[in-house]
């Protein structure tokens, strides 16, 4: 059944386009001393980056359903006012008061999953390392996957990056062309595990 044809869906909002590369299953884990800058309260950046979108192109003739299409939107769309960030030699810890953006996971990589109402997994989430850099993936099972790198830049400023990747009706993984930005500001100093 296809519903949106043709086969390609674009998100466009305020911030920067931007290419982030994958992180593996592997990349090695920092030491904890170069993770402490990460940590502390991060609030929103009242001036975000401008011209961001990302598009999703099916070049096998198949497009997306409306249902996998909400739910890919719906998780890069999620953004906090302020959130807390706690980086440790165990743990990578974000926690706020939106609905759906808190979580713990084992700095290792080991699986967290989040269970739906009806006690099936709606996502599962694990830490990976791009070069020093936290990148949380998020797998929306039957419908894709969110990744969010956590970067921080010289002028102190923690950019979430997302990408994704969307299953088209004939089960191919399809990944979006582009990233979505969001910018954070340091709201309190950084703070000891």
């Amino acid at each position: 059944m296809r519903f949106l044809r043709p086969a390609l869906v674009v998100l466009a909002g305020a911030g920067v386009m931007a290419a982030t590369g994958c992180a593996g299953r592997h990349g090695q884990v920092p030491q904890p001393a170069t993770l402490q800058p990460y940590n502390g309260e991060w609030a929103l950046d009242a001036v975000q980056p401008s011209r961001q979108g990302i598009q999703f192109a099916s070049t096998d003739g198949y497009g997306f359903t409306r249902q996998t299409g909400q739910m890919v939107v719906a998780a890069m769309g999620l953004r906090a006012e302020r959130f807390v960030l706690e980086l440790s030699d165990s743990i990578f810890r974000v926690s706020s008061d939106e609905p759906g953006f808190s979580f713990a996971l084992p700095i290792d990589g080991g699986l967290f999953e989040v269970m739906g109402e009806d006690d099936e997994v709606e996502q599962s989430i694990t830490l990976t390392w791009d070069e020093g850099t936290p990148v949380v993936r998020r797998r929306l099972p039957g419908v894709g996957l969110v990744s969010e790198r956590f970067e921080l830049t010289e002028d102190g400023t923690l950019m979430v990056i997302r990408t994704a990747a969307m299953r088209n009706v004939r089960g191919a993984e399809v990944s979006a062309i582009g990233a979505l930005a969001i910018s954070y500001i340091r709201a309190t100093a950084p703070s000891q595990p």
